[in-house]
C-alpha cells in the first residue's frame, strides 16, 4: 500500500527544519510564516521565528513576540534577556534573567547560559564584583571549565582593578598567555592597569602573532584579520602613545581609522577615534593651523551619537560629511542632545555603540567630543553638552565634568561661575554621603582653581588652595611644595616656606625605606630646605639638615654635591675653621695621572699674577696657554722679547642697538601690536583674504546661446528705421592740419 502524501502542514514544517539546517534564516522566516498560516499559534513555529530573527540580528521583533501569548507564558527567560541586551536595555536584561533564575528547580543545561549572560549583563554595566561572583558560581556550582570563561574572569579581574591578583588566578585557573590570544589580550589589559607598558607592549605584540596565526588557519583572508584583531590593535597603539611614542601611535589609529577595509567592531573604531585626538594634544592648541584637524575630530565623534529625529541615516550622514564639510554644521549635535535628552540618562549612541559601550566608555566620548567643542572655539555648544553631561548617572560626581564645565565658563570670561563650580565639587568630594565623590577627585578641581586665582593676580589665594589639597602625597610631592616655595617667597613669608618644606621632609623620610621614589623625594627635599635656611641665616640648622642628606645617600648625587658646595661657601664666610671638616670626607684626593699632567710652574705663575692678572706685574693679560708657555720660556732662561708677546685684543665697542619705528623696550612686546597669526600660511589660506572674481562669469544681460536666443537691441532694427531723403546730405570734410610741401626752398 503506497504511503499517504504528506499534508501541506507536514510539507511546511520539513522546509523548515531543511532551512534551520543549512542556516537559511531569511527562508526559515517565510516557512514560519507558511506554518502559522495554516496553523495560527503554533508555538514551535513561533520559538523557530523567534530564533531566525536573533540569528538575523532583528531583536525587537523577536522580543516583540516573545511579549505576545503564547510565548509570554513559556519558560523563555534567557532569549528574553539575550534581546533586552543586543536592544541596550541592560537594566531590564538583568531583571528578566535574575527571574528566570529564580525558577525553582532550574534545570543546569538552563542555568550555565542564563548565569553566562548574567555575568555578561553584570560586565557592561560596571558591576565587576558581581560579575566575578557569578562566574565563580559557574565554576563552583556548575563545574563550567572552558576557554572561553576563563578569558571572560580574567577581563572581568582588570575591571574591577583586581590586576596584581591576574598571576596567582591564572595559576589557579590553569592558563597561560601562550593558550589564546584572547588570554594574552586580557593579561596585557592587566599589566597596563599595573602600569607595567613595557611588558604590556611585549604581551600585546605576542598577542597579535598568535592571532594572525590562529586566523590564518582558519581561512580567513587578510582583511578579515586585522578586523578580527582590531581590538589588540587599539590596545597596542594606546600603549604607544602612554610610552611617549605618539607617531607610531598614530600611524596604528591612521591604520584602524582610514584602513582599506572598515572595522566592523564600532566600538574599536570609536575608541580608536578618541584615542587618536588624545594622543595628539599638539593638534588641538588654538590657531589657524589647527582648525581642519578640530573639525574633523569633531565630526568624527559626532557621528558616534544617534542624532535626534534622524536616527542612523542621520548619524551615517554626519559621517560621510568627513573632512571637507563646512564648519558651521559642527556643533550643532549639541543644542539637539540638550533639548531631546531626557533627564538622568546619557544621550543615544548609534546601534552598533548602544549596547556595546559601557557608561563610563560613554562618559569619556562625551567629554572628548565636548572639549572639541572649547578648543574650537564653539564655547556655546560645550556648555549645552555639559549641562546633559552633569544631569546623567555618575556625571555630578565626575571631576572631570567639573574641570569641562570651569573650563567653558572661563573661556567666556565667567571667573566667578568658574570658582563656583569647582568650590561646590570640592566641598561635595569625601563628604560621606551616598555617591559622593571620593576626596582624592578633589586634587584635579583644586589645582585648576588655584591656577585660576594666579592667571587672577591673587598669590595668596592660590596658596591657601594649594594649602587646602587633603592627598598628602599630592600636597608633599616635589613639584606641589617646589610650587609652595615659591608663592610663600613671592608672599615674603620665609616661616611658611621652612614650615612646609619641615612637614614635606618628616613625610618623605617615614616611607623612604626601601622605596627608590620617596628616597629621591626625601633628597629633593632636604637640598631645598638646606638653600632656605642658608638664605635665612640658620648655618647651624643647614648643618643638621645635610647630616640628613648625607644618612639618605642622596649626598653623592650632582644635586647633593651642589648643595654641599653652598654650604661649604657659606660656612667659609660664617666660621672658616669649619669649612675643611665638612667638605673633607667629600673631596676626593686627585689620582697621580691628574697631577703629572700639572704644570706646576705655570700654576705658580698664576697664582702671583692672579687671575686676569699681568705676569710680574708687567706686559700685558695673558690667557692660560700663553701663561703656560711664558713659564716653560722662563725657566729655559729665554727671556720674551716683548714684540713677540701677542697683541692685545682691542675691546670693541658696544654700539646701541637699532629699534625699529615705533619700538619702546620698556613696553611689553616693545608697544607694537602682536604679530598676525596668519603670518606664515600663504594669502590664499589667511582670513582676509578674498578671492578674485572668476573672468568667465558675464554680466546678467549678456547674450548667451545661439545668435538672437538673448535680449536684441531694438535700435539695431532697421524695419523702424525712418525713410531716407531725396537730397542726401554731404558728408563734412574733416578739418585737417595743412600738410607741409616735400623738397627744398625755392
Amino acid at each position: 500500500m503506497a504511503a499517504a502524501e504528506a499534508t501541506p502542514l507536514e510539507a511546511a514544517f520539513e522546509k523548515l527544519a531543511a532551512c534551520v539546517k543549512n542556516q537559511q534564516h531569511k527562508k526559515a522566516l517565510k516557512a514560519c510564516d507558511e506554518i502559522l498560516a495554516l496553523a495560527p499559534g503554533d508555538e514551535d513555529a513561533l520559538r523557530c521565528k523567534v530564533v531566525a530573527h536573533m540569528q538575523l540580528q532583528e531583536f525587537q521583533p523577536a522580543l516583540t513576540l516573545l511579549n505576545k501569548p503564547p510565548l509570554s507564558a513559556l519558560p523563555l527567560g534567557f532569549e528574553k534577556a539575550y534581546c533586552l541586551y543586543r536592544l541596550g536595555q541592560i537594566d531590564e536584561a538583568l531583571s528578566v534573567a535574575a527571574a528566570a533564575l529564580a525558577v525553582p528547580d532550574l534545570e543546569p543545561a538552563a542555568a550555565t547560559p542564563l548565569l553566562q549572560l548574567q555575568a555578561q549583563l553584570e560586565y557592561r554595566r560596571g558591576r565587576s564584583k558581581d560579575c566575578i561572583n557569578t562566574y565563580d558560581k559557574l565554576f563552583q556550582q556548575y563545574k563550567a571549565d572552558s576557554l572561553e570563561l576563563k578569558t571572560n574572569v580574567l577581563a572581568a579581574y582588570v575591571a574591577a582593578g583586581l590586576s596584581a591578583e591576574l598571576p596567582d588566578l591564572m595559576a589557579a585557573l590553569k592558563v597561560k598567555p601562550r593558550d589564546s590570544f584572547e588570554v594574552a589580550f586580557n593579561r596585557s589589559c592587566g599589566l597596563v592597569e599595573a602600569g607595567q607598558l613595557a611588558s604590556a607592549e611585549g604581551e600585546l605584540r605576542m598577542a597579535l602573532k598568535m592571532g594572525r596565526e590562529t586566523l590564518f588557519e582558519e581561512d580567513l583572508a587578510e582583511e578579515e584579520v586585522e578586523d578580527e584583531l582590531g581590538p589588540l590593535s587599539c590596545q597596542l597603539a594606546y600603549v604607544l602613545g602612554r610610552m611617549g611614542r605618539p607617531a607610531e601611535a598614530a600611524e596604528v589609529y591612521d591604520k584602524l581609522i582610514r584602513g582599506t577595509a572598515t572595522l566592523s567592531d564600532e566600538a574599536t573604531r570609536a575608541l580608536a577615534h578618541s584615542n587618536a585626538v588624545a594622543d595628539a594634544p599638539h593638534r588641538l592648541e588654538p590657531g589657524p593651523q589647527n582648525r581642519k584637524y578640530i573639525n574633523s575630530a569633531t565630526k568624527r565623534l559626532e557621528a558616534l551619537l544617534e542624532r535626534p529625529g534622524g536616527g542612523k541615516a542621520a548619524a551615517a550622514a554626519a559621517a560621510a560629511a568627513g573632512e571637507e564639510g563646512g564648519a558651521g554644521a559642527v556643533g550643532a549635535l549639541a543644542g539637539l542632545l540638550a533639548r531631546h535628552t531626557p533627564a538622568g540618562s546619557l544621550p543615544k549612541f548609534v546601534e552598533g555603540l548602544e549596547s556595546r559601550l559601557g557608561a563610563g566608555q560613554k562618559l569619556q566620548l562625551l567629554l572628548n567630543l565636548g572639549l572639541l567643542y572649547q578648543v574650537g572655539g564653539r564655547a556655546d555648544a560645550a556648555r549645552e553638552l555639559v549641562g546633559v553631561l552633569a544631569a546623567a548617572p555618575g556625571g555630578s560626581t565626575d571631576p572631570h565634568v567639573a574641570l569641562l564645565s570651569a573650563a567653558v565658563s572661563l573661556s567666556q570670561g565667567k571667573t566667578v561661575d568658574a570658582d563656583r563650580t569647582l568650590e561646590a565639587f570640592i566641598s561635595s568630594c569625601g563628604s560621606g554621603a551616598p555617591g559622593a565623590p571620593p576626596a582624592s577627585a578633589a586634587v584635579a578641581p583644586s589645582l585648576m582653581r588655584a591656577q585660576a586665582a594666579l592667571e587672577a593676580g591673587n598669590t595668596a589665594a592660590a596658596a591657601a588652595l594649594l594649602a587646602g589639597v587633603r592627598d598628602e602625597g599630592v600636597a608633599l610631592s616635589g613639584a606641589m611644595v617646589a610650587t609652595r616655595v615659591a608663592l610663600y617667597e613671592q608672599m615674603n613669608d620665609p616661616a611658611g616656606a621652612e614650615a612646609l618644606l619641615d612637614a614635606a621632609v618628616s613625610h618623605w623620610k617615614a616611607r623612604s625605606a626601601g622605596d627608590p621614589a620617596a628616597a629621591s623625594g626625601l633628597g629633593w627635599c632636604l637640598s631645598c630646605a638646606i638653600g632656605l635656611k642658608l638664605r635665612l641665616g640658620k648655618l647651624e640648622e643647614a648643618k643638621q639638615a645635610f647630616k640628613q642628606l648625607q644618612s639618605s645617600g642622596a649626598a653623592a648625587t650632582a644635586a647633593g654635591a651642589a648643595t654641599l658646595a653652598r654650604l661649604a661657601r657659606a660656612c667659609a664666610l660664617a666660621d672658616p675653621a669649619a669649612a675643611p671638616g665638612l667638605v673633607g670626607p667629600h673631596a676626593t684626593a686627585p689620582s697621580a695621572a691628574v697631577l703629572g699632567g700639572l704644570d706646576l710652574d705655570a700654576l705658580e705663575e698664576g697664582a702671583v699674577g692672579g687671575r686676569g692678572g699681568k705676569v710680574g706685574g708687567k706686559g700685558p693679560d695673558l690667557a692660560a696657554g700663553e701663561l703656560a708657555a711664558a713659564a716653560r720660556a722662563k725657566r729655559a732662561g729665554d727671556a720674551m722679547d716683548v714684540d713677540a708677546q701677542p697683541k692685545v685684543k682691542k675691546s670693541r665697542k658696544k654700539r646701541k642697538p637699532r629699534y625699529p619705528a615705533g619700538y619702546n623696550p620698556e613696553l611689553p612686546g616693545g608697544g607694537l601690536p602682536p604679530p598676525n597669526p596668519e603670518r606664515w600660511l600663504p594669502k590664499w589660506e589667511r582670513a582676509e583674504f578674498k578671492k578674485k572674481r572668476d573672468k568667465r562669469k558675464r554680466e546678467k544681460d549678456a547674450v548667451k546661446g545661439s545668435q538672437g536666443a538673448g535680449k536684441v537691441d531694438e535700435d539695431l532694427d532697421r524695419s523702424n528705421a525712418p525713410a531716407p531723403s531725396a537730397a542726401k546730405a554731404q558728408p563734412a570734410k574733416p578739418n585737417l592740419p595743412p600738410q607741409k610741401k616735400k623738397g627744398g626752398k625755392k
